[in-house]
Order: structure tokens, then sequence, then C-alpha cells
């Protein structure tokens, strides 16, 4: 049986590469143990990621987790109750936040007020040169339902 393999690439193609032997092989040894002894004077040195230590400043919505379960066991005796009503309440408040303090109403809600683009107005403009936007106009539909006749 034959390899399912294409022909041998030609000489200029392959290069060898000389075998790591001797005093680089040591050198390469050497340099792996003192990056591995670094890396784990490092990791005994550091006590939590950044993230984790910013945890208690950096809470949402506006009261550090942590202050709960310090101040008001009362509300956290079953921490897993206590995230679940958290991540509601964390949702209503984003919630309102958005729809009720945020949300402008009748607001760009209709078609009259919006701004029309210089390339929308010359678009616009040729098609009525050319008669094509009364087509348009008149194929268009306004309605969901259809009209009463």
């Amino acid at each position: 049986l034959k390899p399912l393999v294409g022909p041998d690439p030609p000489a200029s193609v392959t290069r060898s590469v000389p075998p790591v032997t001797g005093d680089r092989a040591l050198t390469m040894l050497g340099l792996l143990r003192s990056a591995a002894a670094a890396a784990s004077a490092r990791r005994g040195a550091m006590a939590l990621p950044g993230s984790v230590a910013r945890a208690p400043v950096a809470s949402i919505p506006f009261v550090p987790t942590d202050w709960v379960f310090r101040f008001a066991p009362s509300l956290c005796r079953d921490r897993v109750r206590f995230m679940y009503r958290f991540n509601i309440i964390s949702f209503g408040i984003g919630f309102g936040y958005f729809y009720v303090w945020s949300h402008m109403p009748y607001k760009a809600d209709h078609y009259d007020g919006f701004y029309e683009s210089p390339l929308y107005r010359y678009v616009r403009g040729n098609l009525a040169k050319t008669g094509a936007l009364e087509e348009n106009l008149r194929m268009k539909r306004k309605t969901f339902y259809q009209e009463a006749e």
C-alpha cells in the first residue's frame, strides 16, 4: 500500500535544521528552569486576582454584596436564594432605569421627524424625476388589514 501523500517537495524547499545538542540544550534547560521558578514564586505571592479584589467596591447595584452578607445576615441566610433574588432585583432596577428614567416617551415614534440624509434625498429626487416614486407609493401597503370597500 502506498501512503496517501503527495510527491516529495523539492530539495530547495526542505531545509535541514541542526539538532539541539551540547551547550545549547543545557542553556535552554537552564532558561526553562529559571522561568518555572520565577512563575512559581510569583504564583505564591499573588493572593487574589484583581477582579476578585475589587469586587467589594465595584458591586452592582450600589451596595457591595459582601456588606449584605456581613451587616444583614437575616436577608442572606440562604445564599443561593439571596443571589437569585439579587439577580431579579438587579434586573428590575436595570429594566426600570431603561424604561422609566432613560426612555423618552413619544420620541421618534413616527416617520415625519426623521433625518433625511443627502443620499436619501438624492435617490428620492431621482425616483421623483423618473416617476418611479409615485409607482412605489401606489404599491406601498399602509395598513395591515384589508380596507373595507
